[in-house]
């Protein structure tokens, strides 16, 4: 089947420095469980956080990054990569700079509460926001926004407004334009939708600067974007 085309345009974005509801009240109170703060029940939302953050101002820097990957990545990697990953957070973007994607976004949320408590040592956290809407042409378009939202369609929506020099078209050109994009997951790290009628979506997108950032200046422009094929059982 051939691809559908679609216009698209950017209806906004912004910087984040924290994805929200990405840390959650039973993790502030499991993270000062473990730092021995005492008692926590009875606190509220912003209490729990507050006082996560001058436990974590306790430490470290390098233990505190270690106690938030181990809390992240739990069961991926081994103590000796915590270890060499808690002085890497301390000097580079670990949510674009390490070589397991599939990592990035859980990278990126310890990023984000380590700048908190560390922000004269720990790099800006910088995920973007995107926020697009998606038409279709035609019955064929209406039918694939009609899908479940596949992160391998949404990566192609954007690589597709942005140009040859952006950071995804260079790395990940063949999958842009082969049948399957498997780095899309680590580069969509949410993609929610809302219908605005048969034929067009509006589509929340978050991830990586390093990928995003060059669509948030783009044009409306059109895509002949497609989902990967479906996995179909041997």
């Amino acid at each position: 089947m051939k691809a559908a085309p679609f216009r698209v345009t950017v209806l906004d974005s912004q910087v984040l420095e924290e994805i929200p509801g990405t840390w959650t009240d039973p993790d502030f109170a499991r993270l000062l469980e473990r730092m021995e703060y005492g008692e926590t029940s009875g606190m509220s939302s912003a209490e729990l956080r507050e006082m996560c953050v001058a436990s974590l101002q306790d430490l470290k820097p390098t233990e505190a990054a270690a106690l938030l990957l181990e809390e992240r990545l739990k069961g991926l990697v081994n103590k000796g990569q915590i270890q060499n990953l808690s002085q890497e957070a301390m000097e580079e973007k670990l949510w674009e700079e390490h070589a397991g994607m599939p990592l990035h976004e859980r990278l990126f949320h310890v990023g984000s509460l380590l700048y908190q408590a560390f922000p004269d040592h720990a790099p800006t956290p910088d995920a973007v926001e995107v926020r697009l809407e998606v038409a279709a042409d035609d019955a064929e378009g209406e039918g694939v926004l009609a899908e479940p939202l596949h992160e391998s369609l949404v990566a192609r929506l954007l690589a597709e407004g942005m140009g040859p020099s952006a950071m995804i078209n260079r790395l990940f050109d063949d999958s842009v334009a082969g049948a399957l994009f498997p780095e899309a997951e680590s580069i969509v790290w949410i993609a929610e939708s809302e219908r605005v009628d048969a034929r067009t979506l509006r589509l929340r997108v978050v991830g990586s600067g390093r990928w995003l950032d060059p669509l948030r200046d783009a044009e409306p422009y059109t895509s002949s974007a497609r989902a990967d094929p479906p996995i179909r059982p041997h």
